[in-house]
């Protein structure tokens, strides 16, 4: 009754605010936009724009062609951005409003491109959502390309911004690797037009990214890889040997891997035996489990709202053996961190209430502000664990 994840409308205007001068378009009542761009400016830390064509209950019940057909002009001559995405909302997508056919008649009226995406909140999580909105500016924008004259990579599947993707693009430039497209955070729409030119694609979610890199390989012979991501100190080593490894980059990756040994061996030496409770999605729930064990730490449960492809086989890998939980509500979470008392809680702001009924910290894992990411991330992140730990000591 009380569920863990959001729908599928929440994850396609995610996908879509991530990039540059594209805007999401709802066809739906005002309240749909306004509490998702309320949500993802507040845990994003920047304003997040969100349109609507604001239904009225006589627009639901008799249909709102020519409302939408107005939105979308006006939307262009006002903003004036690269992409406009018109998505249903549950309303207009159980009337069965025709979207595409609304969006296709003033297509020759603007100069923005435009595409179309089903998104009524009940027709799936935010995970098919992030997934759809991938999958049709690839179809809908990707031209094919020759390879880069540079070794550079795609980045499929990465929605968060901020300190932790500066860093990962800035520590692989330094190698000599080029980050070509990031869908969708950062990215342009010409980025997406050249996504085919990249070398190498790497999946950042193991809902999302899996599908669009298996599209790429497919279309344009792009391989990719999908584990591990950078957040941890093996695994950013791990992350950064791959890339090196497939693009043939002799680069000695020790000098990286010395500059933070020292924090990292005293973190774990300080760190030993806490026990930690993990509520993420899939993908950082596998990369937390794997960074507390290397520090000594034990996970004393790993709870994710939904899980991919090989989300199992990857956490089965970090040798965690904790209580894991997929899907579970809210009550069946709190009894689960009750029965496995964990001294610190990794997530999100959500967790604030088990954090505060269990007298265990919490620490913010996942709030676009918040460096993780890369070897300096796994720095930050122990230090704000060993913090936390102390002060509950107090």
């Amino acid at each position: 009754m009380e569920p863990v994840s959001t729908c599928k409308l929440f994850g396609a205007v995610r996908a879509v605010s991530g990039i540059c001068n594209a805007v999401p378009l709802i066809h739906g009542p005002r309240g749909c936009a306004y509490h998702i761009g309320y949500l993802l400016t507040a845990r994003g830390g920047k304003r997040i724009r969100v349109l609507s064509t604001e239904l009225t209950e006589s627009d639901v019940v008799f249909g709102a062609a020519d409302k939408l057909k107005k939105a979308i002009i006006d939307a262009d001559r006002t903003l004036k951005p690269e992409l406009i995405a018109v998505m249903s909302s549950c309303a207009t997508s159980i009337i069965g409003e025709d979207i595409g056919r609304a969006a296709e008649e003033v297509k020759g009226e603007i100069d923005s491109k435009i595409i179309t995406i089903s998104a009524g909140g009940f027709e799936s999580n935010q995970g098919e959502g992030y997934l759809e909105v991938m999958m049709t500016l690839i179809e809908s924008i990707a031209a094919d390309a020759k390879p880069s004259d540079e070794p550079s990579i795609n980045i499929i599947g990465e929605f968060r911004g901020g300190p932790d993707l500066n860093h990962i693009v800035d520590t692989l430039g330094r190698m000599g690797v080029s980050v070509n497209c990031v869908l969708t955070s950062g990215s342009t729409v010409g980025d997406i037009e050249g996504i085919a030119s990249a070398h190498l694609n790497y999946s950042f979610c193991d809902v999302s990214g899996i599908g669009p890199c298996r599209f790429l390989e497919e279309e344009f012979g792009i391989p990719f890889i999908h584990h591990p991501i950078p957040l941890g100190f093996s695994n950013t080593l791990r992350f950064y040997e791959v890339i090196l490894e497939h693009l043939s980059i002799d680069y000695t990756l020790q000098d990286e891997v010395s500059e933070y040994a020292e924090e990292r061996d005293r973190l774990r030496s300080e760190l030993e035996g806490v026990r930690v409770g993990i509520v993420s999605g899939p993908t950082r729930a596998v990369a937390l489990a794997g960074f507390v064990t290397e520090l000594g730490m034990k996970p004393a449960v790993v709870a994710m709202d939904m899980i991919g492809e090989y989300t199992l086989e990857n956490l089965s890998g970090t040798g965690v053996r904790s209580e894991v939980l997929v899907g579970a509500d809210l009550s069946e979470l709190e009894d689960a961190l009750i029965r496995n008392e964990p001294e610190v809680i990794l997530g999100g702001v959500a967790e604030t209430r088990f954090s505060e009924s269990l007298g265990a910290p919490l620490i913010d894992v996942m709030h676009g502000s918040a460096l993780t990411a890369g070897f300096r991330g796994a720095c930050v992140t122990g230090g704000r664990i060993l913090e936390a730990v102390k002060s509950r000591s107090y």
